[in-house]
């Protein structure tokens, strides 16, 4: 299982050595991926790794709840309304239906997901002063608690963590 771990830093040098000792345990995608780093106000830092806003908002989990939610209304409008011409029209118009609608609502859910931020995040960022940065990397079970070790020796402060519903969806 996958898991994103949020960190403050206290400033850009901070973050250039977590990147740089991170560099080893980061040298297999399958243990750590990242580290990727914010300032206040989700601005991105000079020189270092950009985040992307599904690390800091719901889109994949609103875009996954999207497909089910799709994928129902869909098969809902066809027994509703349904095909006269027979079962085997009846049955392509069920998985067409289905699988419009499933695109559909994960296409919105994602655009919903992605205006609602964390709210550890979100608070955190509030109260980070001029400098700090926020740094999110994805690791896996085995290598999350020498994740925290290294940077709690660089100094940094463990502000959140998120587990994958979906282990290898988003990194591998």
């Amino acid at each position: 299982m996958r898991t994103l771990l949020y960190f403050s830093l206290r400033d850009t040098a901070t973050a250039r050595r977590a990147q740089a000792r991170l560099g080893d345990l980061a040298g297999t995608p399958a243990l750590v991926a990242g580290p990727w780093f914010v300032q206040r106000d989700n601005q991105p830092v000079d020189g270092l790794p950009t985040i992307d806003v599904g690390q800091i908002t719901y889109r994949e989990e609103a875009a996954i709840t999207g497909i089910f939610v799709g994928a129902i209304v869909g098969a809902l409008v066809i027994f509703r309304y349904g095909v006269s011409a027979g079962a085997n029209a009846t049955a392509v118009a069920y998985v067409g239906a289905v699988m419009l609608a499933a695109m559909i609502g994960w296409w919105v859910g994602g655009l919903v997901g992605a205006r609602i931020g964390r709210l550890a995040l979100w608070r955190r960022n509030a109260q980070m002063a001029p400098g700090q940065l926020l740094m999110i990397a994805s690791c896996d079970s085995r290598s999350k608690e020498a994740l925290k070790e290294i940077i709690n020796e660089l100094g940094g402060v463990g502000v959140d963590e998120h587990s994958d519903l979906m282990p290898n969806f988003r990194w591998l």
